[in-house]
């Protein structure tokens, strides 16, 4: 095999020397992790538990052979997790709940599984690096479920494996996100929840968002993660990553709904209200397979009641050589210009120039 500088080049193959195995490699940030890799010649194991339909385009990342899929993986079973890091010196976990369903809680997705993964690596004499994926505001005190278990899982991964690189990527952003996309879905299929007087629907808002958040964009959390393997000065370290925008959730919502150019009719709501209302349904979801926006259960609205930005004196994407661009432009918010009704350079509220306008 040619060993060059990584990645699909004319002149043949290359190795960069790294077999990696990449938990929870369907997910949203994740298979970004896998393209980076791949590209740069590494193996990329990819076990996972869902329709072969949600992987099969991994397999197109890397050189033939080098991108290994287990098949039917079962996170609980210890030897399963043993047997996919067997020959891997670097692990990365993305693996992460953003609700509670019928089959996983926060504890066992943010704790539990995070604790025996980094055992098992620690126990694994081949396995040099372990990054594992938490959240920017994950804190034993959060207002949230999720990120009180973020924080415990973040310390159960320190305590088994020390020289872990532990990363705390803020919102993400990007073509398949789930923050952007729900908001949008709520203008496109959920937002006839009230009309007002010309039709147009009335966007609930929870708290009047006025919570502050400071989003992402995904390609840059993956190279940052990357990057962090050119450095040993990386090993043991936590890096906090978020873009250079600081947004209110209301004024998120405002974005997207002028980027697909439909109207924006928010409606405040206060969280008490909307905490009582969504706690029967998620009682419902943890015993049924029943598909919800995210953004309307009671944990994510008890997390919109903090601010989720940059702390003071943390280590960001720019110590891992990444300048993030900014969420509100360009490539990062371009997926939901396809949302315009009418087509791309259309919309709802979009005005044709007097001179297009058909008359008889």
């Amino acid at each position: 095999m040619h060993i060059g500088r990584g990645g699909r080049r004319k002149e043949g193959s290359s190795n960069s020397g790294i077999v990696a195995t990449v938990f929870g490699c369907s997910g949203f940030l994740a298979r970004y992790v896998v393209n980076s890799l791949a590209r740069q010649g590494s193996q990329v194991v990819m076990p996972y538990r869902c329709d072969d339909l949600d992987c099969q385009h991994l397999r197109l990342m890397g050189d033939l052979g080098q991108m290994v899929a287990l098949k039917g993986f079962n996170i609980r079973d210890d030897e399963a997790v043993r047997y996919a890091i067997r020959r891997s010196n670097l692990v990365v976990n993305c693996i992460g709940a953003e609700r509670e369903t019928w089959n996983y809680e926060f504890e066992e997705v943010h704790v539990d599984i995070a604790r025996r993964i980094a055992e098992a690596c620690a126990a694994n004499p081949i396995v040099e690096r372990l990054m594992h994926v938490s959240c920017l505001s994950a804190a034993p005190d959060a207002p949230s479920e999720r990120l009180r278990t973020k924080a415990a899982g973040d310390a159960a991964v320190r305590a088994a494996m020390p020289n872990a690189t532990i990363f705390k990527p803020g919102p993400l952003i990007g073509n398949e996100d789930r923050l952007t996309n729900n908001i949008a879905q709520l203008g496109k299929k959920y937002a006839i929840v009230l009309l007002v007087g010309d039709g147009y629907p009335v966007i609930p808002l929870v708290g009047g968002g006025r919570a502050r958040l400071q989003p992402v964009y995904v390609r840059d959390v993956a190279d940052g993660m990357i990057n962090s393997l050119r450095s040993r000065d990386a090993i043991g370290q936590d890096f906090y990553m978020a873009g250079p925008d600081v947004l209110t959730l209301r004024s998120l919502y405002k974005l997207v709904f002028e980027t697909m150019r439909e109207p924006f009719r928010p409606l405040p709501v206060p969280t008490s209200i909307a905490k009582a209302l969504a706690i029967p349904r998620e009682r419902l979801y943890k015993k049924l397979p029943i598909p919800w926006n995210t953004m309307f259960t009671a944990d994510f609205i008890d997390e919109m009641t903090a601010d989720h930005v940059l702390p003071e004196g943390v280590l960001t994407l720019k110590d891992l050589g990444v300048d993030p661009r900014s969420v509100t432009k360009g490539v990062p918010i371009e997926h939901i210009r396809h949302m315009r009704s009418g087509g791309y350079d259309y919309g709802t509220t979009y005005q044709l120039p007097a001179s297009k306008h058909y008359v008889e």
